[in-house]
């Protein structure tokens, strides 16, 4: 079975009918298959996923989606990462550069690069056009913005 990450972009607008992306996550996960898939975040994405749930819809609702992951995805510890700071500062560092305002790359997403390359996931599904810029990451969500 194919290996999957899930970056926040794409949960979010999967489980919220309201996001301006909800029917292109539906459009994504039907053409994918993605939920059959291993599926796999981090502690990171967990995170982003419950604040940004318990603030767009109500904390009611960020915790039946704290429970649905849990259940039902593998949530890749990044902190067991040997040196994981340093290694994701080094990405964050690398993609930022001297111009912060290159980039919309943000610190979780860079621990999302570390962890798939440290899992060996080359498969990412999201929203976010950062990931673009990876030639070691397989971007899909582009064809559904």
């Amino acid at each position: 079975m194919r290996k999957v990450f899930l970056d926040t972009s794409f949960i979010i607008a999967y489980i919220n009918s309201n996001d301006e992306l909800y029917e292109n996550a539906l459009k994504l996960e039907e053409a994918e298959n993605i939920l059959s898939q291993d599926c796999y975040i981090n502690n990171n994405v967990l995170n982003e996923v419950l604040t940004l749930t318990g603030r767009k819809i109500n904390i009611e609702a960020a915790e039946e989606i704290y429970y649905g992951l849990i259940d039902n995805f593998e949530i890749l510890n990044e902190y067991s990462i040997f040196n994981y700071t340093a290694k994701t500062f080094d990405i964050f560092k690398k993609n930022i550069g001297a111009n912060s305002k290159k980039t919309k790359l943000s610190f979780t997403d860079s621990s999302i690069i570390l962890t798939m390359k440290e899992s060996n996931i080359s498969d990412l599904i999201s929203f976010n056009q950062q990931f673009k810029n990876f030639n070691e990451i397989n971007w899909i969500g582009s064809d559904y913005l």
